[in-house]
């Protein structure tokens, strides 16, 4: 979802006199809420629904009726093209293309109009002046004050917690090891020592994550703070756009840290860059990937806490 914000916006500044309806997901409508005041729907589109061609069957019957000018339709799967059937609405669909060399931000902003550019737009969520309070009050709370240099690492993704479903392969290209993350911040905590900087470092996790946090902190000998509020989308974007730095494996906060205009170390292994990279500003990204290092059968192992400490020295104070 965050990866179709450049289209979305172009779609806006293209149809400048339009009103828009998005067909998501409860997820979708989370991540876009509050996007543009031009976006008068969401309508929703729960794939763990139960019976799900009887919604299906009312999508398609409210899509006939609303008699839309032009559909842009960013999902690769062949089957949501079944949604738009007898409609006489102009299609724009993205084409599923495997192992693609372009990223699917940019493709989908070309379905918009091929002459635009990541320059022009970015990934981009807006942050709610309310919810940056509530990350500041949270934050000053636990010491970090707004001068504070702060550096955000994110450890875990959506499914590390699965006791089933989850194989050996897989965890290996999502998962920094806990001692990797130990030693990276207890290094950039003696660089902040010898360099006279007020440089912290933070995770703000799911309380069901507490666990995983205190095992770092350990890890780190205390050089990283643990914050595990209330889940808040708002305020999490928040946080995010608070960092100066955000250090992550390929996951949704990576994209999201990057659409909210925050520096972004980001660590790959299997997926292509290419790809699936934030589509941001070359000079507020640096990409880590496995295959670049010795032992890539290691996974996301291969990267050592040093690699990633050298990587992230460009945006750290001197």
């Amino acid at each position: 979802m965050v990866m179709i914000t450049p289209a979305l916006n172009a779609l806006i500044n293209k149809f400048p006199d339009a009103e828009f309806t998005i067909l998501t997901s409860p997820d979708g409508r989370r991540v876009l809420n509050n996007f543009h005041p031009k976006i008068k729907n969401i309508w929703i589109l729960d794939r763990k629904k139960l019976f799900p061609f009887i919604q299906r069957k009312q999508i398609n019957h409210d899509i006939k009726q609303a008699k839309f000018e032009h559909i842009f339709c960013f999902e690769t799967k062949s089957s949501f093209t079944k949604l738009f059937l007898g409609s006489d609405t102009q299609l724009h669909i993205l084409q599923n293309i495997k192992q693609c060399e372009i990223n699917f931000a940019e493709r989908c902003l070309s379905l918009v109009d091929s002459s635009l550019s990541k320059d022009q737009y970015p990934v981009f969520l807006p942050v709610q002046e309310d919810a940056k309070q509530r990350a500041l009050t949270i934050l000053q709370k636990n010491g970090i004050s707004n001068d504070t240099f702060l550096i955000g690492i994110h450890p875990s993704y959506s499914g590390l917690r699965k006791k089933f479903g989850r194989n050996k392969k897989s965890l290996s290209h999502r998962n920094w090891p806990i001692s990797h993350w130990g030693a990276l911040c207890n290094r950039i905590k003696n660089y902040a020592n010898e360099k006279g900087q007020d440089i912290q470092i933070i995770m703000d996790l799911m309380p069901e994550e507490k666990e995983l946090g205190q095992a770092i902190i350990k890890e780190s000998e205390n050089s990283v703070c643990l914050i595990t509020p209330p889940p808040d989308f708002e305020r999490y974007k928040a946080t995010l756009a608070r960092m100066d730095l955000l250090i992550v494996p390929n996951t949704g906060p990576m994209h999201i840290g990057a659409a909210v205009g925050t520096n972004v170390v980001s660590l790959f292994s299997s997926h292509n860059p290419k790809d699936c990279a934030p589509f941001t500003d070359k000079k507020k990204l640096v990409v880590l990937r496995a295959e670049d290092f010795k032992y890539p059968d290691r996974g996301l192992a291969a990267i050592s806490a040093e690699d990633v400490f050298q990587a992230s020295k460009i945006f750290l104070p001197t």
